[in-house]
């Protein structure tokens, strides 16, 4: 073997070990890399998780305490509604002037009912539709109301209104 061969050869080598360690340390680095991305998923995955729990049990909470205020209004419009409920269903609905007004309950010129010499008595009951009609909707009413003062009165507790 030639000394040109020898320093050939040798230049060879040392391109071939020059490359060999650059795809290494290219190896290495891209390794590196990944590795540090895996860890940064792993880190973020873990922060989201645990985010997610404490958002999971600041909702149960949540819930809990607007179940607990679901419950107290119930509670007081039950309380404030019964005596006015037992009322209004055990008074009878006449036609007169608390049920129209001032205005008589039937026209002035009106006549009279068919077989009848006189007219209709103020004091007479209105017809049982009508009636169950207007109880249904004083009760409706009522039970608006209480609920309504039901939610003002938590929400005072509460401290969410002056």
């Amino acid at each position: 073997m030639s000394r040109l061969q020898a320093l050939l050869l040798g230049v060879l080598t040392a391109i071939g070990l020059a490359v060999g360690a650059w795809v290494e340390v290219d190896e290495y680095g891209n390794q590196r890399y990944q590795d540090g991305h895996d860890d940064a998923v792993a880190a973020r995955a873990k922060v989201d998780a645990d985010a997610e729990r404490k958002r999971t049990r600041e909702n149960a909470g949540v819930a809990d305490h607007q179940s607990a205020s679901n419950a107290t209004i119930t509670e007081k419009t039950h309380e404030e509604i019964q005596p006015v409920r037992e009322r209004i269903v055990t008074h009878r609905v006449y036609v007169g002037s608390a049920l129209c007004g001032d205005r008589p309950a039937a026209p002035a010129e009106a006549q009279s009912p068919p077989g009848s010499d006189e007219a209709d008595s103020p004091g007479r009951l209105v017809r049982p539709d009508v009636e169950r009609d207007i109880v249904a909707l004083k009760l409706a009413v009522e039970e608006d109301l209480a609920t309504g003062r039901a939610c003002q009165a938590v929400l005072k507790d509460e401290g969410m209104a002056p």
